[in-house]
């Protein structure tokens, strides 16, 4: 093979592995901002079961206050009722004392239904609490191992940046800027096999006296389709 060309095969694989490389480089911090995502939504639904679980403990105790406190004027009610005079007033304060009953009976019922629903939302807690943990666990084994692959692509990477660079400095200036344009401009594809017949670049069928040119791999070649240069892998 042409020794020009066979540069240009070789530059144009270390450019494609350079492209995969730094494609899945960059795809890296945005699974690890993924990841991280799921942890903050596990805490948020943790902190909101928390919140609510404060909110009817807070609810509990304010209908525990209003309890002893109906409790109390029920017992000045009843001792009110040994003093009573009239019968006016005896019969008002018995209607108090039957208000205050209806009123414990209703806060106590009250009281316990807010603690089953403060057990319900306890074992939610619970249930959030191991989420956040598992999610966690999950998150910062991911993440190392997404950072040590990261590390590692990255090595990889400079090597083969090196390499690259080196193998481009002995292709001739003129040759190489036309590699580069074509690079930039065929999608990262510069260099194409001719395979079947055809470009494998823009599958235009080359004519049998380009097709046997490129056969050689003595010249460089340019499809006529799409004008990437041309070689055949034989």
């Amino acid at each position: 093979m042409l020794q020009d060309l066979e540069q240009l095969v070789q530059l144009q694989g270390l450019d494609a592995e350079i492209s995969v490389l730094e494609g899945a480089i960059a795809t890296i911090p945005d699974q690890i901002r993924m990841m991280e995502q799921q942890l903050i939504q596990a805490k948020a639904a943790l902190d909101a079961t928390t919140a609510e679980v404060d909110t009817l403990q807070k609810l509990r105790r304010q209908k525990e206050r209003d309890l002893d406190e109906a409790g109390r004027e029920l017992k000045k009610r009843q001792g009110r009722l040994f003093e009573i005079k009239t019968n006016q007033e005896y019969t008002a304060t018995l209607k108090e004392v039957e208000g205050l009953k209806q009123k414990i009976s209703m806060l106590e019922e009250e009281i316990l239904v807010t603690l089953d629903a403060i057990d319900g939302a306890v074992k939610i807690r619970v249930q959030e609490e191991e989420k956040v943990r598992v999610t966690q666990a999950e998150f910062l084994k991911n993440k190392q191992e997404r950072e040590a692959e990261l590390h590692k692509l990255q090595g990889r990477l400079a090597i083969v940046r090196k390499t690259r660079d080196s193998r481009s400095g002995r292709v001739e200036a003129s040759l190489l800027q036309l590699y580069l344009r074509l690079l930039k401009s065929r999608d990262g594809l510069a260099v194409a096999n001719a395979t079947g017949r055809s470009c494998e670049g823009c599958h235009v069928t080359l004519t049998p006296q380009l097709y046997n040119e490129v056969r050689r791999n003595e010249a460089i070649r340019t499809c006529e389709g799409c004008g990437r240069i041309l070689y055949w892998k034989g």
